[in-house]
């Protein structure tokens, strides 16, 4: 494993739809219909983190882990969810 990777926090995110040249009421559809199947995964969020990056689709912020793969295993634990799941770096 590199140093970069060694270093920051990362994230393990459920990623909803796509945001491409949509309108504010469109991403905001997005993200409630991503809210609700998180809710119905039975995961539960003290707050709402929500990440827009090249991606450009609708992610939310489900774990914050210290390293890669700590955000790795959290994710496959969340597997059997049904969710769209991607483990990323966190923002600096």
């Amino acid at each position: 494993m590199s140093s970069l990777q060694k270093t920051g926090k990362w994230w393990v995110l459920a990623v909803g739809g796509d945001f491409a040249d949509a309108s504010f009421e469109q991403r905001d559809r997005c993200r409630a219909e991503l809210l609700l199947k998180v809710e119905e995964a039975g995961v539960r969020l003290d707050e709402n983190v929500w990440v827009y990056d090249e991606a450009k689709c609708a992610q939310l912020v489900l774990e914050v882990c210290q390293d890669r793969d700590a955000a790795e295993e959290k994710a496959r634990n969340l597997e059997d969810t049904g969710l769209n799941l991607r483990v990323a770096r966190e923002f600096e």
